[in-house]
């Protein structure tokens, strides 16, 4: 999967980024429409009771969902796991079972589907530590 923030798409699902405007595919005219998936920021990542990180998020109406990064190093290399949220009206989420004493990086992206997953760039890492 590729990870760009602009993309072309034709309504049969058939892709090209090289190009606008109309297209003659099988003996159909097709319109190329261009979209963006816009990056996501967060509004608060906090460390929340329970050895938990509560973590609130701007909207965004370009995609179709997020997902949702958090790993012990700031490379996103050691214990890395994803969460994905397939609703864009959602703005919050809470990771659950972290470690206690640990400092964790948290980011996030939009996504899209239209036949395939696009994706937005990752936001820039928050760093929260778990103390509670």
């Amino acid at each position: 999967v590729k990870y760009y923030s602009t993309w072309y798409y034709i309504q049969n699902g058939i892709l090209d980024w090289n190009y606008s405007g109309s297209v003659n595919y099988n003996g159909k005219t097709y319109t190329v429409k261009k979209f963006t998936v816009k990056k996501t920021s967060f509004k608060s990542a906090k460390n929340a009771k329970g050895k938990k990180i509560a973590l609130k998020w701007k909207k965004n109406t370009s995609g179709t969902g997020y997902q949702i990064q958090y790993a012990t190093d700031k490379k996103f290399k050691k214990e890395c796991k994803t969460k994905t949220i397939s609703k864009n009206k959602t703005t919050s989420y809470t990771i659950k079972s972290l470690k206690k004493k640990k400092t964790y990086y948290v980011r996030i992206r939009t996504y899209k589907k239209l036949g395939n997953t696009y994706y937005s760039g990752w936001s820039s890492a928050k760093k929260v530590k778990i103390n509670k």
